[in-house]
């Protein structure tokens, strides 16, 4: 039990599952460029290497429910080491697809074998902190957290443009498998967790308190994913390069490690959690209206770091009520499922910027993305009063029974 953010920085079981996880994740976030650049590698294609990608994230989002019920059935430690060695297999595997210049349709199996393996990942480490620290280290334990998410995807997509300079998309590859074979040795140094019987529990989504944070999951990733499919077009309208998008989404992620480090050092995270979680929804709401109002690149610039400060709390305050509501036994499957809506939220948002950007253009795309996150914060809003009142009603009714 610690008494602040320094004290639990010093702890040596944590710092461990800090590396683990991280490692774990560096792959999945050098996954979009990684596979771009071996579908060009393999078949001149830019175009080929986008449906590489797009083949294991959408294979990641719909596997992550699966996946993540089979890591709280099988332990959740051993269940992580055998999805990250796993995952360093396909990727060998798919290093020597290129070398050996093999059929296109390889790499599509071995793209979506890909996102299957590391599609729990991610929430089965965040699972996998609730063993590591103390119930009154978790808070600032998770918000850190999602610090380092937004960590790793700055890094990952750098590291792997970094990497392909210097040694090419099969460098790459074999990169991502060497940081999920750390991941793998590093997670068996950490507590093990008991696997569940099936049916043991109710599933995360029949949970009382669970829906309305998959709700949010959901809205960060539509949100998001309108943003990062619409920026680019607005960037060009805006007389910059295409490939400019790419550096401002950087500063949304740095803006949202900042309002991560911000919300670690706060002393109270469970208070007030509803209102928190509305005011930061609205916000974010607001920012992105701001951003598409934007006709300089400098307060465009601005903006975007503005805009992605919301988002790391928000991540943070989702974790913390699916620990506080979800048994320790489905956790895994808890947090993948989490994983899936930001996963699928996003590829509906990118999905809406296809469908629409040529009718309305992006600044009005960026404009009623701004609507999706406000939207939420009012139904949620309404839910919370619909409650109260109930509740009142209901033990109103009990006190006059009972006179």
């Amino acid at each position: 039990m610690t008494t602040g953010l320094g004290a639990l920085v010093r702890q040596p079981l944590w710092r461990r599952w800090t590396a683990a996880s991280f490692l774990g994740r560096l792959p999945m976030t050098m996954t979009l460029l990684a596979l771009i650049l071996v579908g060009e590698e393999a078949t001149g294609s830019l175009a080929i290497g986008a449906q590489l990608a797009g083949v294991a994230t959408f294979t990641a989002g719909i596997t992550a429910p699966l996946r993540g019920r089979q890591l709280d059935r099988g332990g959740l430690r051993e269940g992580l080491r055998n999805g990250a060695l796993l995952t360093a297999v396909v990727l060998v595997a798919m290093a020597g697809a290129v070398i050996l210049d093999l059929p296109v349709w390889v790499l599509f199996a071995l793209a979506a074998a890909q996102g299957t393996a590391l599609a729990a990942l991610s929430g089965g480490f965040r699972a996998l902190l609730v063993p590591v620290v103390s119930a009154e280290d978790l808070p600032r334990a998770n918000t850190l957290e999602a610090v380092f998410i937004e960590v790793a995807f700055v890094a990952g997509p750098s590291l792997a443009g970094v990497l392909a300079m210097l040694v090419g998309p099969v460098g790459v590859l074999l990169a991502m498998a060497g940081a999920a074979g750390g991941a793998a040795v590093l997670v068996m140094t950490l507590p093990p967790v008991t696997g569940s019987a099936p049916g043991e529990t109710a599933a995360p989504w029949r949970t009382r308190g669970a829906m309305p944070v998959y709700l949010i999951a959901m809205t960060i990733g539509v949100t998001f994913g309108l943003l990062e499919s619409a920026l680019a077009p607005r960037v060009e309208e805006l007389g910059l390069t295409a490939a400019s998008a790419g550096p401002l989404l950087a500063l949304t992620a740095a803006g949202s490690a900042l309002g991560g480090v911000f919300a670690a050092l706060r002393r109270d995270h469970r208070r007030h959690q509803v209102r928190i979680a509305v005011a930061l929804l609205a916000s974010f709401g607001v920012l992105m209206a701001a951003v598409a109002s934007s006709g300089s690149v400098l307060v465009l610039a601005v903006l975007l770091f503005a805009v992605g400060i919301p988002i790391a709390p928000l991540n943070a305050l989702g974790a913390l009520r699916l620990q506080d509501v979800l048994p320790v036994s489905r956790l895994g499957e808890g947090f993948a499922l989490y994983t899936a809506a930001i996963l699928v939220g996003a590829g509906l948002g990118q999905s809406i910027t296809g469908q629409l950007l040529d009718d309305v253009g992006a600044q009005a795309l960026l404009m009623a993305t701004g609507a999706v996150p406000a939207a939420v914060a009012v139904v949620v809003t309404g839910r919370v009063a619909t409650s109260k009142r109930r509740r009142a009603a209901a033990a109103a009714a009990v006190s006059a029974a009972q006179r």
